[in-house]
């Protein structure tokens, strides 16, 4: 994994819960890549928002289940064969929303996923 930061982003945050949601991206990228592919981190702010990005090179999103991913209890088709509930993503989101913020993914199949958190800076 790399992390790559342009500098501080300052939120006013539930530091626990903020925790377990980076947490639970980052686990869901090491759970569906593949050895050799990479994750990287990356903080950052823009426009008043500290922004985070999850992103990893490995397999990707099929376009028709990327609108379902922060629905809680959904699993794709490739999470047949990947341990997990199926709510790790909803509550990203709900810790999200909560705090102010807002998160979307983009996928390309077969070149990867990233996931942006963009949250209020303090």
């Amino acid at each position: 994994m790399t992390v790559h930061t342009g500098g501080p982003a300052y939120v006013r945050a539930d530091a626990d819960r903020l925790h377990q949601a980076v947490g639970n991206l980052l686990a869901n990228a090491a759970r569906y890549c593949q050895p050799g592919d990479s994750v990287t981190l990356t903080v950052s702010v823009d426009d008043d928002q500290a922004v985070l990005r999850v992103a990893d090179n490995g397999p990707g999103i099929p376009p028709d289940e990327l609108p379902h991913i922060f629905d809680r209890l959904w699993r794709g088709r490739a999470a047949e064969q990947v341990a997990g509930s199926g709510i790790g993503l909803a509550l990203v989101r709900e810790t999200v929303s909560s705090h102010g913020g807002t998160i979307e993914a983009t996928s390309v199949p077969g070149e990867g996923t990233t996931i942006t958190i963009r949250l209020p800076s303090a």
